[in-house]
């Protein structure tokens, strides 16, 4: 009565069904929650002035990767459910981490690169500023000087536009 070992790492048809059942059952909630999150997030952008563009595209690219990466994951997981075998699960696996991790030097990227550009459009923005304070306390400094009397020294009209 020796047995095939090959039937021993076998998955059963009913508990495949089943797996693929709730793994799709959790993407419908997962795309839900992405949904009304992507939404509630447009809503935060459209009523904020100060959204830069910049930080728009990276708030943009990391629900993209969310979306990508978690898309990837419910089909592994489909691969998965409908694997008659271990070794078939395993090598779906493996072939998985590799390409995800190729995926995620991408999108480290790409991330890298967006934060670099917000940064640099920062800083422009507080150049910009720094110019025209510089500007405006140059310009309170000589109105300042001709409002003076008797040796009294000009006050700047506020002490944090120094700062």
């Amino acid at each position: 009565m020796a047995s095939d070992p090959s039937s021993k790492s076998e998955i059963p048809e009913s508990i495949r069904d089943l797996m693929k059942s709730s793994i799709e059952q959790a993407k419908q909630a997962f795309d839900t929650f992405v949904t009304s999150s992507e939404k509630a997030w447009e809503s935060v952008e459209s009523s904020s002035q100060a959204a830069s563009g910049s930080m728009k595209s990276l708030n943009d690219k990391i629900a993209e990767i969310t979306r990508e990466n978690a898309d990837a994951n419910f089909n592994l997981a489909l691969k998965l459910a409908e694997a008659k075998d271990m070794p078939k699960a395993l090598e779906l696996q493996n072939n998985h981490a590799r390409k995800q991790m190729e995926t995620f030097s991408k999108q480290l990227e790409e991330i890298r690169d967006l934060t670099t550009d917000i940064i640099k459009e920062s800083t422009a923005h507080m150049t910009d500023d720094t110019e025209a304070e510089a500007e405006t306390d140059g310009e309170e400094d000589e109105s300042g000087d001709e409002e003076a009397e008797d040796g009294d020294e000009a006050q700047p009209t506020s002490s944090f536009r120094r700062w």
